[in-house]
């Protein structure tokens, strides 16, 4: 797949994300790409904070479903 293609598909797919802590860690991302000054450890506070929010909602998964999941991973 050539760069455009990829660009085109990653577009496609950002479309279809609801999850705003998906955004937010995406936006993050690319702020530090093209800002090397980001500070690392805001980053990681950013994660745990939002990973705790995450917990909190009850948007987590046991451990037998994460054991099924990565099951998954690797098949197509």
């Amino acid at each position: 797949m050539d760069i455009q293609a990829e660009i085109n598909w990653i577009h496609q797919e950002i479309d279809k994300v609801k999850d705003p802590s998906f955004v937010e860690k995406l936006k993050h991302l690319l702020q530090s790409i093209n800002n090397t000054s980001v500070d690392s450890d805001a980053s990681y506070n950013l994660d745990i904070e939002n990973a705790l929010n995450n917990i909190k909602k009850g948007n987590f998964y046991t451990e037998d479903e994460a054991k099924e999941i990565a099951k998954k991973w690797g098949r197509k």
